[in-house]
Order: structure tokens, then sequence, then C-alpha cells
């Protein structure tokens, strides 16, 4: 029986994601596939534009048999812990024997050569990189150099790809535990995850969302997703620029209000950075304009906004490491199938799973879970999303909120 794992965000699922799902599934003649997906935040600190209900019924409708969601504390991360919980989460449920990811380089044994070379972290590696940090470049951009300087011959941006450098965190995490999953690459069919042109039948999800707010309508999208996603964004959501606004204000109020020393034991929040975030919130209207403010080439755009995603969950550095230290996981169903529902009795009979798996967070044994940090950030991430977007949080909760289920 092969079961293939997949990691994704599907922000929205589109024509990419359907052709990476069916090229994976038909290469290892898969038996069923299970997605580990992020929830209501995204990796590159930005809310989702459809909610983890709306995106886990976008992927099973098209095809995937189960749907769990990636914590909140790996989901909104940088690229080496997002892969340390979504490789960890597929590998701790004890059945999946394959894992496929997207990449824009296509070519597994260079991907799986650098993720070594990166595991080892030679001495003249990690002098290198850190003279490079020194001199104020983007850990991405000094990785680059540095490994070039090591005799690793890179192709040109090759880990300036979001995709690719996504890519070498889950080989280095799965090299980590021990290679029991078999991975497998698939290489991206649009022009890459920022690129805003909107031709053929391939798109990006960002070039797809930067066009769906221009109207909320579906007619300057249409060519990109399949028919099943229409479907979902036709009668989901919509996120307005005004839900945005209430957001800054409750972030600039958060900034203000705190300490410089209660930032500092934010996760993510490092070299006194506190100190110019209180500077920049009290001339700052909005969250661009702070963002303008802070940024720089050390700290870049993405990496202000997970920190202020973690500034307003109260994202503390100490809770991470005690997640981590601890080892704490566990699998919240989104949503299945009818092979998902085989495959959810498969986990109960053989027990193989690392972690307890929840389908409904009404029950007993989640509120016995309730010293795992990991599911307190989930609630209150949760919370805060329904409550920017649908100005309620009991009736979207997670307590309330029942996993989609396809028949």
């Amino acid at each position: 029986m092969r079961i293939l794992g997949i990691i994704a965000e599907y922000n929205p699922f589109h024509n990419g994601h359907l052709y990476h799902l069916k090229r994976s599934s038909e290469r290892i003649g898969a038996d069923f596939c299970v997605c580990v997906m992020s929830g209501n935040f995204m990796q590159r600190g930005e809310f989702s534009d459809w909610n983890k209900w709306e995106r886990a019924k976008m992927a099973v409708d098209n095809g995937v048999d189960l749907v769990l969601e990636l914590p909140f504390v790996f989901a909104c991360n940088n690229a080496e812990e997002f892969a340390y919980g979504a490789v960890r989460l597929l590998d701790g449920l004890g059945c999946v024997t394959d894992f496929s990811f997207g990449s824009e380089s296509g070519d597994l044994d260079d991907l799986k050569k650098i993720a070594d070379f990166l595991l080892k972290e030679p001495v003249e590696y990690r002098q290198e990189i850190n003279a490079l940090l020194k001199t104020g470049l983007s850990f991405p951009a000094a990785r680059s150099k540095a490994l070039c300087a090591c005799g690793i011959d890179l192709e040109d941006a090759l880990l300036q790809n979001s995709n690719n450098i996504l890519a070498v965190e889950y080989l280095k995490q799965w090299m980590m535990i021990g290679q029991a999953m078999q991975p497998w690459t698939i290489k991206r069919k649009d022009n890459g995850y920022k690129s805003l042109n909107l031709d053929g039948n391939f798109a990006s999800a960002t070039a797809i969302r930067k066009k769906w707010k221009q109207t909320y309508q579906t007619d300057g999208i249409a060519d990109f997703l399949p028919n099943e996603t229409l479907n979902v964004i036709r009668f989901g959501s919509s996120h307005t620029e005004h839900k945005k606004k209430q957001l800054d204000k409750m972030l600039l109020y958060k900034l203000h209000t705190m300490s410089k020393s209660e930032l500092s034991e934010i996760y993510s929040i490092t070299e006194g950075l506190e100190n110019r975030m209180k500077q920049a919130v009290l001339l700052s209207k909005n969250m661009d304009e702070l963002i303008a403010r802070v940024k720089s080439k050390r700290y870049t755009e993405t990496r202000i906004k997970r920190i202020l995603l973690h500034v307003l969950l109260n994202f503390k550095r100490s809770d991470y490491e005690r997640i981590k230290r601890e080892q704490m996981m566990y699998g919240r169903v989104l949503g299945f199938n009818k092979k998902g529902v085989e495959l959810l009795h498969i986990l109960k009979k053989t027990n193989c799973a690392d972690f307890p798996i929840f389908a409904n967070l009404k029950k007993q044994e989640v509120r016995t879970y309730h010293s795992n940090l990991l599911l307190q950030y989930d609630i209150l991430a949760s919370d805060l999303y329904n409550l920017l977007f649908y100005d309620t949080i009991y009736s979207k909760s997670d307590f309330v909120m029942a996993p989609y289920y396809k028949k």
C-alpha cells in the first residue's frame, strides 16, 4: 500500500496544484493521499484569503483524501521551521510511504546534494555565511553566496526561489528523521511563486489572488482554477481591505502597549529589533508604513510580517522552544472523502501515529490536552482570524466547525 503525503497551502488550490497532485499520484501509484495544509495564516506572514475549511474543501473536491492542519507555530514560520513541522507531521502518522513537493528545479538529486551539505554544515560554510550576514545580506542571499564559496555549484538563483528553498528544507528534515518516506519532486508548471503573469492554463497563487482582489469576481481567474475550486470561491467568503484596516489597528495598538522587554520575548524578534519597532509604531498609520520603517536587507518584508503576527498572538520564544523540546504534535482533521475515512480507520486500528488525531475538538480527549501549547496557539489563531473576518469568534471556532466530508 502506497500512501502519498503532500505539504501545501492551497491559497487557492489551482491548476498547478492539480497537476502536482495527479503527477505525484500517478508516479507513485498512490492508494491514498494525505495533505498537511496551513491553517488560516500563511508561511509568508499573511492571513489566508479563504479560510482553512474552504481550502480543505478545495483540496478534497480535487482529489486529496485527507487534509490535516499544519499547526500555526510551524505554518507561520521560516522555511526551516515550516518544513520541520510539516515533514514530522507526515512522518509521525506512521503510514505515509512517499511524500512529494513542487520545485522550480525539478531535479531531486541536486536538491538532495544541497540538503546534505547544509545538514552537515562544515566549519568553512558557517564562517562564510556568518561573515556575509554581518554585511546585512538576507539569509537566502547569504546562504547562496556561502554555498558557492564552498564549491557547491548552484544554478542562478536556485536558492532564491521559494519552492526550491522549501524543497531543500523538506529534504533536510527527511534526512534527520531517518528517511523512512520516499521523496519525490515535480517541476512547477507556472512562472514561479512571485510571477504575476496570467496566461495559458497555469498561474501562481500570487497572481490569482491579486486578480481576484481587483473585482472579487471569478471571470479573470477561471482559466487557472479547477471547477471544484471555482465553486468554493463563488460561494465562499470575501475578504476586503476593510478587514485589513481592522488588523492594522489591532496590531498598532498591541505594539504600542507592549514594553520593549515584552517584545524581546516574542519568537523571531532578535538583535534589538524591538527598539526599532517601538520607534516605528509611533510614526506609522498602518502595517505597510510600519514594515517600510522596520525592514532592511536582513529583515525582509516577509520576515517582518511573520513577526507582527507573532506579536498579535503573543507567540513567545520560550513557548516554541518548549514545543520543540517536548516534540509536541497532533493531527487536526480539516477534510476527507470516503477514502479518507478508510485511512482514518487504518490509523485508528493500527495505532501507528505518534500523536493523537482530532476530528472534533469538543471531545473529552481534547479537553485533557489543554497543556499542549501547540493546540492553544492554533485555537487562538483561528479565533483571531474569525474575529477579523466574520466579526465573531464562537460560530466559526474550532470547537464548532466540523471537518468537510465529501461522501
